[in-house]
């Protein structure tokens, strides 16, 4: 107790418990409710433990007449309760689990409440005339977790929530689901390629890996498709357009018959070329035959039966190619997470592997164990990552509790269950890994928090055996493939084994604003299209105006989440909204990556290289050399510096001692700083001080 004594100031006075609030009273259904009282006392951080006999409801509330909340949405909200709209919001229902980060706080005048839900797999938060931690258990379920909360009280300061996360993570005997912390510190010094995350930006790679459009000159698509069309059946050629479907030399056809080719047509062959050269019937090899195998025998029979027509083999391929690779690497690039837009399990290529890990970079799949699909699906309504064969279709799949099975993403197929996945994995990782030397693994949904119960009798599990289910299969990445491993979100519930998560600073918002869907709309996200370039990712949209506050609006977002948990897992955004994704947000967006020290995220191919350059590199030169020195050290302080909360800044303890870096988000100087800049004072040894998110005129 010491440590408690030591401290009077942060731990000052605490809440104490109060019965017999009824529901029926705030008009809210629930079979138990608790009633915290505003009643402060000196005295430790209180655990507040519900009666084992609560029924499959019980709703922890906090004291009304509350004048702000913070919130770990888009990686941590203020919202004051003046600000009718923000509340309104929250009210409504703001799209954030508390298995991201199950902490909030709750202001009341000079004090602040934090509230840390341990077990947070069942938990949701509540905001009505008052605020409360509710527990929902499904059927056979009650009792799955405690339903439990720890209450700290602290300052008003909107980061003591974060300050007292950490602490009560370190020192609380029992923190539930929530694992004690594990620093990059620490898991670089068990697997030392960490230490490429830092300073690196995040890139994810698009197009056909073993052949694409850029790999015949433009000029030539159309004589080279006459060419190939006309080629003898028992040539290589002719056997490759064998594999191609109706469409395809449909394609095929009509590109020969043209004098310009149009991106369309070239794009369209290319990729039949490129799924054709997957065949191992091609070269006549063995059911045995690796992917790997079947590339290289393809590929090189493809360049020597069309001699003069296609460029060296060893550039062919898009974004998971070596002209791409070394084009970044020549720009000054040194550092950089690179992954593919899918598991592209069909097309290895070791010599990209090889390139990428002379350069010092991760390069790594993107995964995914989330849904199990009919093996007999057409292409249309099926992906590569969901397919795992007719028994664990069969098998597999997770059951509600009234035998109805859980569908999957976008209603297809079904959820998979992470007990069954957990072989297929193991097989899918080992078979990749044996043809391609990759150095990260992404896994998709898995830090989300998300977790299902699951009433199928060949794998019954609840959401806690779910989240382990989840834990472990991520931790034989990271222990036994020696692999960097990163997910969607940003789970604190797999901190501890996660090195890097999408969709923190920004999470998936597509859902929130009818603008997205609408293809008639300026800010409609966009297609699923072109395969190599789809316009989801690669098209820059203005943001809809209802959702720049809070997502975007540097006034009301605080670094709640990088100061809570950032020097163990490094955050960015969703990949449907990577740095360049909202036109009228650029500058924000890139400011806030430099005040909280958060990678930017882009997408790339061979086409939009060029570009994407002057942007990607401007920021890459300023933002890179900081956070290889601050990717670990914790963010300990944050301030607004004038009364518009435009001028603001952030404290990081680096080896070094303190390093602040003052933003302003403003058009105008304030205090000295410039306008929409970036400056950073303290013992880094780097060479420049400030940077303008806007250059100014010459």
């Amino acid at each position: 107790m010491q440590w408690l004594i030591n401290t009077p100031r942060k731990f000052c006075t605490w809440l104490t418990y109060a019965v017999g609030f009824l529901s029926s009273i705030l008009g809210f259904a629930a079979n138990s409710d608790q009633l915290i009282s505003q009643d402060f006392q000196e005295t430790h951080p209180q655990n507040w433990t519900a009666p084992a006999d609560h029924g499959s409801d019980f709703t922890w509330w906090l004291p009304d007449q509350f004048d702000a909340l913070v919130v770990p949405v888009a990686g941590g909200v203020l919202v004051e309760s003046k600000n009718t709209k923000l509340v309104q919001w929250l009210k409504q229902g703001s799209p954030w689990a508390f298995s991201e980060l199950p902490i909030f706080g709750v202001r009341y005048g000079g004090r602040m409440i934090v509230v840390i839900v341990p077990w947070p797999q069942y938990a949701t938060l509540v905001v009505k005339d008052r605020i409360g931690v509710r527990f929902s258990f499904p059927h056979d379920r009650e009792n799955a977790t405690p339903c439990n909360i720890v209450t700290l009280a602290r300052g008003p300061d909107p980061m003591e929530v974060a300050e007292a996360f950490r602490e009560w993570r370190k020192l609380a005997s029992d923190t539930g689901a929530i694992p004690k912390p594990c620093s990059l510190i620490q898991k670089a010094a068990t697997l030392p390629s960490v230490k490429r995350l830092f300073g690196a930006p995040q890139f994810y790679l698009w197009g056909p890996a073993l052949f694409c459009r850029h790999d015949v000159d433009r000029s030539r698509w159309p004589a080279f498709a006459r060419t190939l069309r006309e080629s003898r059946t028992e040539t290589f050629p002719g056997k490759l357009i064998s594999h191609f479907t109706a469409e395809q030399k449909a394609a095929l056809q009509a590109l020969s018959e043209v004098e310009f080719a149009s991106d369309f047509q070239t794009r369209q062959v290319a990729q039949a070329i490129n799924s054709a050269l997957t065949d191992r019937g091609l070269s006549g090899l063995p059911s045995t035959a690796s992917a790997a195998l079947i590339a290289e025998a393809n590929t090189s029979a493809f360049a020597e039966a069309m001699p003069g027509w296609l460029h060296t083999r060893e550039t062919w391929g898009d974004g998971f190619s070596r002209p791409l690779i070394k084009a970044l690497h020549d720009a000054g690039i040194e550092h950089a997470l690179l992954l593919l837009n899918d598991y592209l399990g069909t097309t290895p290529r070791p010599d990209v592997a090889r390139e990428a890990q002379a350069y010092g970079y991760l390069l790594g799949p993107y995964d995914s164990y989330d849904a199990v699909h009919d093996p007999h699906a057409s292409d249309d309504d099926t992906w590569e990552t969901a397919q795992f064969g007719e028994e664990a279709y069969r098998t597999g799949r997770i059951l509600n509790s009234d035998g109805s099975g859980r569908l999957g993403f976008r209603g297809r197929g079904f959820a998979f269950s992470a007990l069954s996945a957990e072989p297929y994995m193991h097989a899918r990782v080992q078979n990749a890994l044996d043809q391609t030397s990759f150095s990260a693994w992404f896994v998709d949904c898995d830090a989300t928090g998300e977790c299902f119960d699951d009433y199928n009798p060949l794998h019954p599990f609840s959401r806690v055996d779910d989240i382990n289910a989840r834990r472990r299969r991520l931790r034989w990445l990271f222990a036994d493939k020696h692999l960097v491993v990163g997910s969607e979100g940003g789970s604190v519930l797999l901190a501890d084994i996660l090195s890097f998560g999408h969709g923190v600073q920004t999470p998936y918002i597509g859902h929130l604003a009818p603008e997205f869907s609408d293809p008639k709309n300026p800010s409609f996200l966009g297609k699923y299209w072109p395969a190599d370039q789809p316009d989801l990712f690669f098209k820059s949209i203005p943001a809809p105006a209802r959702l720049v506050t809070p997502y975007f609006d540097p006034t009301v977002c605080i670094p709640l989440y990088r100061a809570a948990v950032g020097d163990e897992l490094i955050a960015t955004h969703h990949w449907c909204f990577d740095s360049m994704k909202f036109s009228d947000l650029s500058v924000q967006r890139e400011l806030l990556e430099l005040l909280y020290m958060v990678p930017p995220l882009y997408h790339l191919n061979r086409e939009t290289w060029s570009n994407r350059r002057p942007q990607i590199i401007r920021h890459y030169e300023f933002w890179s050399p900081l956070h290889a020195e601050l990717a670990t050290a914790p963010l300990t302080r944050f301030e607004w510096l004038d009364a518009s909360r435009l001028l603001q800044r952030t404290t990081f303890l680096a080896p070094q001692g303190d390093v602040t870096i003052t933003v302003n988000f403003c058009n105008n100087t304030i205090h000295g700083y410039p306008p929409f800049s970036a400056t950073v004072d303290g013992g880094l040894p780097i060479k420049t001080k400030i940077y303008f998110a806007l250059p100014p005129k010459q």
